[in-house]
């Protein structure tokens, strides 16, 4: 059995995540609980993507974020975000290094 953890975050409205990279796990998925924001991600290749979510999103929208690539949540000014990041193995500190 993979040895995995779930963290719920909550954005309030206008307000972002910091820019983060991952730098080590197995894997790292991002996903869409409510609400209506962005995910931004930077490929390792420099290409960036990004994901409009909202309640349309529910029960459909995850994306796995490897080692070396750059993410960040942003909600809407006018609503809240609530989403999901599964670490495996579970987070320790030193996974992420915030950018700014």
């Amino acid at each position: 059995m993979e040895k995995k953890d779930l963290g719920i975050i909550k954005i309030k409205p206008g307000y972002k995540t910091p820019l983060q990279k991952v730098l080590k796990g197995d894997r790292t998925v991002e996903g869409y609980i409510s609400g209506k924001g962005k995910l931004t991600l930077t490929r390792a290749n420099g290409a960036q993507e990004i994901h409009i979510v909202g309640e349309e999103s529910k029960g459909s929208f995850s994306v796995t974020v490897e080692i070396g690539e750059l993410m960040q949540w942003e909600a809407d000014k006018n609503s809240d975000l609530v989403n999901y990041e599964i670490c495996f193995p579970p987070y320790e500190d030193g996974r992420y290094e915030n950018i700014k």
